[in-house]
């Protein structure tokens, strides 16, 4: 890992049966969407796949562009939300 990246957990997903030839999906998973040292998202990655084994999960750095990180998705109202989430 690279010290000074910041990384989130993110749900991978595979493509849908009308997709043909796409690449997977990755979804933000709730609860560890906070930027973390690699070191913190080595330990949230172990955590995810020991409580969740049946879904499959990275830790995906955030580009440092200078900005700051905003999570896709952030500002839904999760008070409505089923499934996943």
């Amino acid at each position: 890992m690279i010290p000074s990246s910041e990384w989130v957990i993110q749900l991978v997903v595979g493509p849908r049966a009308d997709e043909r030839g796409s690449e997977p999906r990755y979804l933000p998973w709730a609860g560890y969407t906070w930027s973390m040292t690699g070191d913190q998202a080595m330990r949230a990655l172990r955590e995810c796949e020991l409580r969740w084994p049946e879904y499959e999960f990275r830790a995906h750095p955030i580009d440092d562009d200078g900005g700051p990180f905003v999570m896709v998705g952030a500002d839904v109202d999760r008070g409505r939300s089923t499934g996943l989430w």
